[in-house]
């Protein structure tokens, strides 16, 4: 019985081997029996194009349609300095990395190694003698066949893995860089907000010195004054409810362009963006 089971053994560990490779490999995808796009469709003219791929080609410059040096500035810190931007490149060379791995490991292996000891009296059997200086030096060479085609399989889905991490990086890019004009441009717009009610708290603030001058002057009553006063309090409270939103909206971009909030700041100046002209 010891002896059938041993001339038994290798024989069945060869075919749970094989069968192993067998469940392990992806069967082929036949082009002929996916399903078939329609030859037209019912709306427009019936005819139709085939897109190409296009998520990880880059999106173009189209900020500088705003004709704005100050927001060209602002994209183009946050293209170097964002996280978000950073964290997408770095698993991108990850994923290139790996395919160069997977890559290789369909290539024949090569290592060379040496050692030096120093020994005496008896080695490995060997009399040496006295102390003396053993070098020793070796090559190995190996290669694994690709059986059941796992390993084409591994540098394919390295491959294509890389190829999804790209498209993320450029849709990162382009989520930043449209995050950056859309808070560059809502705080510009609410500048020149901030500019006119602050011109509008100095005209309330004359017309109430203007009241109670009159109202001194027994020309209008004390419940003229009281509202011209509720007036301008609340004008001015607009004006610190436009400051906060400032402050945020800058905060926001320091954020974006991966700086420091404490050391950031962006003067207040005149709304200077271009509309960018739409193809009709």
């Amino acid at each position: 019985m010891i002896s059938n089971r041993m001339k038994w053994g290798p024989s069945l560990l060869l075919v749970v081997a094989l069968l192993a490779g067998c469940a392990t490999s992806l069967p082929k995808i036949e082009p002929e029996k996916l399903p078939q796009p329609p030859a037209a469709f019912k709306e427009g003219d019936g005819r139709w194009t085939q897109a190409a791929p296009a998520e990880a080609q880059p999106r173009g410059e189209w900020w500088k349609a705003f004709a704005d040096p100050v927001l060209d500035d602002l994209v183009e810190r946050a293209n170097r300095s964002n996280t978000s931007i950073q964290v997408a490149a770095a698993r991108l060379a990850q994923a290139r990395a790996f395919v160069r791995a997977t890559d290789a490991d369909r290539s024949p292996q090569i290592g060379v190694g040496a050692s030096a000891t120093r020994a005496q009296g008896i080695v490995g059997g060997t009399f040496v003698g006295p102390a003396r200086n053993i070098f020793a030096t070796g090559v190995d060479f190996s290669y694994e066949a690709d059986l059941f085609g796992r390993l084409s399989h591994a540098s394919d889905a390295a491959t294509l893995d890389a190829q999804a991490q790209e498209g993320l990086l450029q849709s990162a890019r382009l989520l930043v860089q449209s995050q950056v004009a859309q808070t560059y441009l809502a705080l510009r717009a609410l500048d020149d907000e901030r500019s006119l009610v602050r011109s509008t708290v100095g005209a309330y603030r004359e017309t109430l010195a203007l009241t109670e001058r009159r109202w001194r002057a027994g020309d209008v009553a004390e419940l003229d004054v009281a509202r011209a006063s509720t007036e301008v309090a609340a004008t001015e409270s607009d004006a610190l409810a436009l400051d906060r939103q400032r402050a945020g909206l800058e905060h926001a971009l320091a954020v974006l362009v991966g700086e420091i909030v404490s050391s950031f700041s962006l003067p207040v100046a005149e709304w200077s963006s271009a509309l960018p002209v739409i193809p009709g």
